[in-house]
């Protein structure tokens, strides 16, 4: 993705507000911060432990990212958790 795409996708897009959709196929907003569920060990992070995501950030392949204490994850190694 080239910068000018890139800048054009973030014209519409928030770092602390996320949609997702439930289990009750219901879609849903969520402010950050919100928790996460490690499913993975990754770097300092275990699994099953309970994170906070306190910022979205975009890759230059237009891949969502959270911020956690600092440093940038993928989201493939978390739940979100909606309660």
């Amino acid at each position: 993705m080239s910068n000018k795409e890139l800048i054009e996708l973030l014209k519409h897009c928030s770092p602390h507000i996320i949609y997702i959709v439930n289990g009750q196929n219901r879609i849903i907003k969520l402010h950050t911060p919100f928790k996460l569920k490690v499913l993975q060990d990754i770097g300092s992070l275990h699994k099953n432990q309970i994170v906070s995501c306190t910022e979205l950030k975009i890759t230059n392949q237009s891949r969502i990212v959270f911020l956690i204490d600092g440093k940038n994850y993928h989201t493939y190694y978390f739940d979100i958790l909606t309660k």
